[in-house]
C-alpha cells in the first residue's frame, strides 16, 4: 500500500512539472505572422458607426433613483421644488429634472450598478418613500484631473510684469 501512495505522489509531481515546461512557450512561438485574416469591409463600417453613435451619447447605461413623477399643470413646479429641496439636503448627489411626455420626473444619482442605486434609495426611503430605482443614461464620472482643475485657483494675467535687469 505504501508503494502505491508513493507512485501517486510521483505521478502528481511529474504532471505538475511537465505543465510548467509547456507554460514557458511565448506568444510569438504560437502565432504564425504570415497568416492573413480577411474580413468583410462592412464590419469596419459597423465598428465605425458604433463608435460614432457612442460618442454622440453623453453617458452610458446605468441607474438612478426616481423620487417624483407627475403630470398636469402643477407637475413642473412640484418637480422643480422637490429637486431644489433635494439639492440643498444632498449637494454631492446630482439631481435631474427629466421630461418624458406627459410626465415630469426627478431622478437623482449617477450609478453604474443597480446595487449602488438601491443603497441610495434605501438611504432616502424615510424622506422620499415613493422612490425607486430606474434605468437611465447616466453621465460619465469626472476624472481626477478634471476635479483638480476645478479646485485650482484661476491664474490672473500679469500685465505689469517687467523683466529683471
Amino acid at each position: 500500500m505504501h508503494s502505491f501512495t508513493k507512485f501517486i505522489y510521483i505521478s502528481i509531481l511529474f504532471i505538475a512539472f511537465s505543465e510548467m515546461g509547456f507554460a514557458q512557450s511565448s506568444f510569438n512561438d504560437l502565432v504564425d505572422p504570415t497568416q492573413v485574416i480577411e474580413r468583410d469591409i462592412r464590419l469596419d463600417s459597423l465598428v465605425m458607426r458604433h463608435t460614432r453613435v457612442n460618442k454622440l451619447k453623453d453617458g452610458f447605461d446605468g441607474f438612478r433613483v426616481q423620487l417624483f413623477s407627475g403630470s398636469g399643470t402643477e407637475a413642473r413646479l412640484q418637480a422643480n421644488n422637490l429637486r431644489a429641496e433635494f439639492m440643498t439636503i444632498y449637494p454631492d448627489v446630482p439631481a435631474y429634472l427629466v421630461y418624458q411626455a406627459p410626465n415630469f420626473k426627478v431622478r437623482v444619482g449617477d450609478f453604474r450598478t443597480e446595487l449602488e442605486a438601491i443603497h441610495l434609495q434605501r438611504e432616502l426611503a424615510y424622506q422620499y418613500p415613493g422612490g425607486f430605482v430606474s434605468r437611465d443614461l447616466v453621465k460619465f464620472p469626472k476624472l481626477a484631473i478634471e476635479n483638480e482643475q476645478d479646485d485650482a485657483e484661476p491664474e490672473l494675467p500679469i500685465d505689469d510684469w517687467v523683466p529683471e535687469k
